[in-house]
């Protein structure tokens, strides 16, 4: 197909895409906001996604469409529509001689916000090769991970979690027609796309929809990477005018009716001092669905669904950066008294663990003499506060992750990075997000290194920034088109899939200063953290 014949018959109907020059000078299709489930309005508010409904015509697919609902705290205002469930595909041709790879990203956000746009994803440097890049726009926050008790309401939960499932069926049933290999989907995520991706690899709902898969800095070992139900669908009702007259049911029926704002503007407001002290992340977040239905993602506890998931027989790359608790420093900045709190430590200890205020009061005597044996927390001295947020948060849920898959039997490979590149400009996260005069690679900065966003910025080709991108784009183009991330970039040191956990596992780590295949270096605090789980009976 030549660059100016654009259009594409999908399984709903045919679409028009346009040509467009990367950020590096290669031109590239670009086919944004095909819609792949129905918009969520009305009695759908709430409900898994519905596919959508044939069209006849070519429909203007050209433009980026506006997001799902959520509030944006790059521009600090809500944005989206409800009738944003649409994906987007971007190749450098839509007549390779022979089948694509394809490389299908699902955004991070908490579960409260995201979006798949250009602003943050851009396909620029990921198509410098032969793939095709997919991502697309899930719900989430309430509009997302509202969940009902009763079956009659037919809100079960998950419902982003079920648009994730929904777009990837999509792309089985359609990405022939674009030039990529259905057989060859690899699913990567990040942070709670992270967390997404391993959803998908434990749930039977999603069996099949992909070949291999990438998880980065997150996991559903993560305490945040699940929610309790506790009254949330009566408390958002009543905090947005509902007179508390009738149950569930009735509540459910008044947000109906609300504006997606109302939602979106108390959807975080709903935490009390229980739920905080619980270590509860969001009300709204993916659940343990009260019933079973066709397409349930969560019928009972992950830790359990890990042991038995189908995505423990397929190839995976894990990782993370070197200072994920950085994120944190966003809201000890604004509260610096926090650090201060003489129940820090005890605080910290992660809520589900079922011991004895003894014990708790043990792991934290623990803590303490790990991250600041000779020093106390505060503002100036806050290096062991995001090394202990950094663990805690992301990679001990990630080493959990190694371990189980090192342990269970199978011969399906797990390989491991460790992202530490630390630059003055082009981290955009930690410079745009955080604080510009913090030295460390913080949770999202290597998203610019493999997408490119809204600074419309290229490293320098002499520069570390420029190798470590491309380091990057190799690696994980790698093993999205082989199965194997090792590539010309690390041919001298040959990246082994993990073989044992003890004492450490290694992982390539990458830095300002190249490329080395190392023992994680953190071993022994993760090994504290494990010795707090050893009693809980999933672990």
């Amino acid at each position: 197909m030549s660059l100016h014949n654009l259009i594409i018959d999908t399984k709903y109907g045919p679409v028009r895409g346009t040509t467009k020059k990367s950020l590096l000078g290669q031109e590239y299709l670009s086919f944004q906001g095909i819609p792949y489930a129905r918009a969520p309005v009305g009695e759908l508010r709430f409900r898994p996604p519905v596919a959508p409904e044939k069209w006849a015509e070519p429909l203007d697919c050209t433009e980026q469409s506006l997001p799902c609902y959520h509030f944006d705290r790059r521009v600090n205002q809500i944005v989206g529509s409800e009738d944003s469930l649409k994906i987007n595909v971007f190749t450098k041709t839509t007549s390779p001689s022979k089948p694509l790879p394809v490389m299908v990203y699902i955004y991070g956000g908490g579960f409260t916000e995201g979006t798949s746009g250009n602003e943050l994803y851009g396909p620029d440097f990921l198509l410098q090769k032969d793939v095709i890049l997919v991502n697309f726009n899930y719900r989430t926050g309430a509009l997302g991970f509202l969940c009902c008790q009763s079956a009659d309401d037919g809100v079960p939960g998950n419902a982003g979690l079920k648009d994730q499932n929904l777009a990837l069926k999509w792309v089985k049933d359609n990405i022939a027609a674009f030039g990529g290999d259905p057989e060859t989907v690899t699913l990567f995520g990040h942070s709670a796309g992270a967390c997404s991706v391993q959803y998908h690899l434990i749930s039977e709902a999603s069996r099949g929809l992909f070949k291999r898969a990438i998880v980065m800095s997150g996991s559903t070992y993560c305490s945040w990477g699940l929610s309790p139900q506790r009254n949330w669908v009566e408390k958002l009702a009543k905090a947005l005018g509902w007179d508390g007259k009738g149950a569930e049911s009735e509540a459910l029926s008044f947000l109906r009716t609300v504006t997606p704002e109302d939602i979106i503007n108390n959807q975080e407001k709903l935490m009390g001092p229980e739920d905080i002290r619980d270590g509860v992340f969001t009300p709204f977040g993916p659940t343990i669905e009260p019933y079973i239905t066709e397409g349930c993602m969560i019928q009972k506890d992950p830790l359990q669904m890990n042991r038995e998931a189908w995505g423990n027989e397929i190839d995976i790359m894990i990782g993370g950066t070197s200072e994920e608790g950085l994120l944190i420093m966003q809201k000890i900045k604004l509260h610096p008294e926090a650090l201060q709190n003489p129940h820090l430590f005890v605080g910290t200890v992660p809520a589900r663990l079922k011991i004895t205020m003894e014990q708790r009061m043990e792991f934290a005597g623990k803590l303490k003499q790990m991250y600041y044996p000779d020093s106390e927390p505060s503002i100036d001295n806050f290096g062991g506060y995001v090394d202990m947020m950094t663990d805690l948060g992301f990679w001990h849920g990630m080493h959990r992750t190694i371990l189980a898959r090192a342990n269970n039997g199978s011969s399906a490979r797990t390989f491991v990075y460790r992202f530490c590149v630390d630059s003055e400009h082009f981290n955009h996260y930690r410079i745009m997000m955080i604080d510009p005069t913090y030295r460390g690679t913080a949770h999202s900065d290597e998203i610019s290194y493999l997408f490119s966003n809204f600074t419309g910025s290229v490293p320098a080709e002499d520069s570390f920034e420029y190798r470590a991108l491309q380091t990057m784009v190799d690696v994980f183009t790698s093993f999205a088109t082989n199965g194997d991330p090792n590539c010309e970039r690390t041919k001298e040191l040959q990246w082994e899939a993990v073989k044992e956990t003890k004492p450490t596992f290694k992982c390539l780590n990458i830095t300002n200063d190249g490329i080395a295949f190392i023992d994680f270096p953190n071993v022994k605090r993760l090994e504290l953290l494990d010795s707090m789980f050893v009693n809980d009976p999933l672990y």
